[in-house]
């Protein structure tokens, strides 16, 4: 299917399945972040998905074609990432699989309640007031907590979820805590926990959570996951996980 791009607009392989994502120069454009968070997620099949602060699309679409859901609802606050989203969901076909809601995600938690198996959030990583005022405005949006806190996305992902349900969440690691008291706060019980370092001389920057719904109190801690060796190559789960090559 061709597709219309803007000026400042290029498609981008995602380097799975022939995979292309709508990228523009004038937006934020997806971090390496929002590929491990789509890998860390379980098998999905038959279940029904929700992707919170979806900007341009890339998670949503890495879930359809990799984890097998039955369906995935990207929902985008900023009108222009979500139409970007929407002309990458039909230039790749997946209309049937993934579909783009333009709205806030606290109004679309109240109205959606029990709706998804599966909810799935890379939220801006620094509060408001950090220097979100240096940026565009569309910028500081998908960087800054500005449309909405970390406790709004972990709320509205308890509303969006029926009970038993997955949520999935990458952050940075020096958040961790407050990510388990709002959870905690929400009826989300923390199941799994995966430190991502960039090298095994590092500290990790990255976490990557899964919390359930009504959960019970154990938890599991997995070994760090490291992106480059001591030489700064690739890893090979980090290859496995970015599309690269193992060689």
């Amino acid at each position: 299917m061709q597709v219309q791009l803007k000026p400042t607009e290029k498609l981008e392989d995602l380097q799975c399945d022939g995979l292309q994502l709508i990228q523009s120069s004038a937006e934020y454009r997806f971090t390496t972040d929002a590929v491990l968070l789509a890998n860390f997620c379980k098998d999905m099949t038959g279940k029904r998905c929700v992707d919170l602060c979806a900007g341009s699309g890339v998670i949503s679409l890495l879930l359809a074609r990799k984890k097998h859901p039955a369906s995935v609802v990207g929902v985008e606050i900023q009108p222009q990432l979500a139409d970007m989203m929407l002309r990458s969901v039909q230039y790749n076909g997946l209309q049937d699989v993934v579909s783009v809601v333009n709205a806030d995600l606290k109004d679309y938690g109240e109205s959606n309640k029990n709706c998804a198996d599966v909810v799935v959030c890379n939220p801006p990583y620094r509060k408001a007031g950090s220097g979100e005022r240096q940026l565009a405005q569309n910028i500081a949006l998908c960087r800054h907590e500005i449309a909405a806190t970390l406790n709004d996305v972990v709320r509205c992902a308890s509303m969006l979820l029926n009970n038993r349900g997955s949520f999935y969440l990458v952050h940075q690691s020096n958040r961790l805590a407050e990510i388990t008291v709002s959870c905690a706060r929400n009826n989300l019980a923390v199941k799994e926990i995966l430190p991502v370092c960039p090298k095994p001389d590092k500290q990790p920057n990255v976490v990557l959570v899964r919390a359930v719904k009504g959960g019970g109190a154990d938890c599991i801690l997995h070994s760090p996951m490291y992106v480059c060796d001591e030489k700064g190559n690739y890893t090979p789960q980090a290859k496995a996980w970015y599309g690269l090559p193992n060689n």
